[in-house]
């Protein structure tokens, strides 16, 4: 198996001439990159294996992702029937109608100034994940992957859905076990359910625990399926794990998956484990061309991805109001816990942006608080390049999106709503960098120092600083200790296109998503999910 997953191919053989025209000139403006990938993810590993701590409350420093609770199962026949009314629309990475997910892997070509403007990002023309073998996607409709987690009181489900161009399941045959899964179109789940993050490339069960809380489960588009590298816990409906894939009615492949949680060591809500998807991609009916992961190499606990499971908490204290004028003093915020949102803890967007930025790119601390009369929320960016080229200063409902900028989020009435509520005034307040503001998605309420909301701006040596305060009046007069739903996230533009969205919790206009916050009648305490 482990020749074949890192079998690398330059050339399409007996595609049409078109497509290995467009490899050829790929090749070409990439050069080296196959070589600086190796490198990359080498060092990765290295890393990873240096930073991991084993333990289900710590992130790694890889990527983050939430899965979240699902009101019922799904059914497990391959298809993410949204429509249908399934359960999937609830899962991490939905976006407001299930039709698509912001939890994915695509081929972006923009990415390559984005990169180059980043000295040293190693640019596979992939959004979302990294090419582990071959040369990439030539084009979306080479390899698309949209991907949802979620799970109940027993199980873990995934779905993921792929488009691909060209479709070959000739290596392992249809409903086989344990056949060469990996040279056909195929998806693959990696979990590491303890959090343990085994430095070493392990497919035969060799760490001390063995495949006790977790491993590898494979299957193709054939329903061929692979459980070896997970110690061969039981396949089938009422087995430890299930999975089915079929097409739809679009031509492209889906894939559903349960998962007892028993196989991961039974964690619970607000537990941290390892987790990756990989998608092999076979374009030729030999074997596959590439192979994609999420996050990390496939096989390396260390390097798989952080899988939160549930919303994230969050308590604000009640205080004396502060002031409101882009600047964090010193004491204005002392008696909230600081919520710290990193380029591996936080959550992409990718539909956005990428999730491949390093430290201090676009890092936040935030800090929440409440009075009789509104709810104050102060912000301080990390950012080495600050843009604000879209919105003017000071100006109304412009694109604030494609400037450096601040965005919170309320669900007043906690409706969880697929998409925003109708309630008045609940929804996005923005604050760029320059003081442009953004209200439109909270249906206009006034802006002022003494009207519904205010905020303002200003930058520092690190970044900028956002202070927000938005009247209970408007957020429907909640009541000390009540409970709402809230996110916060913050855009990332370098002058050029906004480059990364990262969010606290969930996503951006999607209620089910956002977190939980709290206005405590009295002082902060600290929560399992502040970071």
């Amino acid at each position: 198996m482990d020749n074949g997953l890192i079998e690398v191919l330059v050339s399409r053989w007996g595609e049409q001439e078109e497509q290995m025209e467009k490899t050829d000139n790929k090749k070409k403006q990439k050069g080296n990159r196959n070589m600086k990938r190796i490198v990359f993810l080498g060092l990765s590993i290295i890393l990873c294996a240096g930073l991991a701590m084993a333990d289900r409350s710590t992130f790694d420093e890889t990527k983050t992702q939430i899965a979240q609770p699902l009101p019922e199962p799904p059914v497990i026949d391959g298809i993410i029937d949204v429509a249908g009314g399934e359960s999937w629309i609830w899962a991490g990475g939905a976006q407001p109608g299930g039709t698509n997910s912001y939890w994915y892997i695509a081929f972006d070509e923009t990415l390559e100034k984005m990169h180059e403007y980043k000295a040293g990002l190693d640019d596979d023309w992939t959004r979302g994940g990294n090419v582990t073998s071959g040369d990439g996607p030539l084009d979306a409709n080479d390899m698309t992957a949209e991907i949802y987690v979620g799970y109940d009181s027993d199980y873990l489900y995934v779905a993921v859905r792929v488009t691909d161009d060209a479709l070959y399941d000739d290596s392992a045959s249809q409903a086989e076990p344990n056949g060469n899964t990996w040279y056909d179109d195929s998806v693959e789940i990696f979990v590491d359910g303890d959090n343990s993050n085994y430095a070493e490339r392990d497919t035969a069960g060799a760490k001390p625990e063995g495949w006790s809380t977790g491993g590898q489960y494979v299957l193709t588009i054939g329903n061929a399926y692979r459980e070896a590298e997970a110690g061969n816990p039981g396949f089938g409906p009422d087995a430890s794990w299930y999975a089915v894939a079929d097409m739809n009615s679009s031509g492209n492949y889906e894939y559903e998956f349960r998962f007892s949680l028993d196989l991961f060591g039974n964690p619970q809500p607000g537990d941290i484990i390892g987790f990756d998807v990989a998608i092999n991609d076979d374009d030729d009916g030999d074997t596959a061309e590439n192979q994609y992961t999420w996050s990390g190499e496939t096989h390396v606990e260390a390097t798989y991805g952080n899988l939160l499971l549930g919303h994230r908490s969050y308590t604000a204290p009640k205080t004396a109001a502060p002031t409101i004028d882009g600047v964090i003093s010193d004491g204005e915020y002392s008696a909230a816990e600081e919520l710290v949102v990193t380029n591996y803890t936080g959550v992409y967007d990718i539909r956005s942006g990428d999730d491949g930025w390093g430290p201090g790119d676009h890092d936040y601390s935030a800090w929440i608080v409440h009075d009789d009369d509104a709810i104050y929320v102060a912000v301080d960016v990390t950012d080495d390049v600050v843009s604000t080229d879209s919105a003017e200063a000071g100006s109304e409902d412009g694109s604030t999106w494609e400037d450096d900028s601040v965005e919170i989020f309320f669900d007043p009435g906690d409706s969880n709503n697929s998409g925003s509520g109708p309630d008045p005034y609940e929804g996005q307040y923005v604050i760029t960098a320059n003081g442009a503001w953004r209200d439109n998605e909270a249906n206009n309420p006034l802006f002022g120092e003494t009207d519904d909301w205010y905020g303002a701006a200003s930058t520092t040596a690190t970044g900028y600083q956002v202070e927000f305060k938005v009247t209970k009046f408007a957020l429907m007069d909640p009541e000390d200790d009540s409970t709402m739903g809230f996110t916060l996230g913050v855009n990332d533009d370098d002058g050029l296109d906004r480059q990364a969205q990262l969010s606290w919790n969930g996503r951006a206009h999607n209620e089910l998503s956002y977190g939980n916050l709290t206005l405590s009648s009295g002082v902060a305490v600290a929560d399992w999910a502040l970071y």
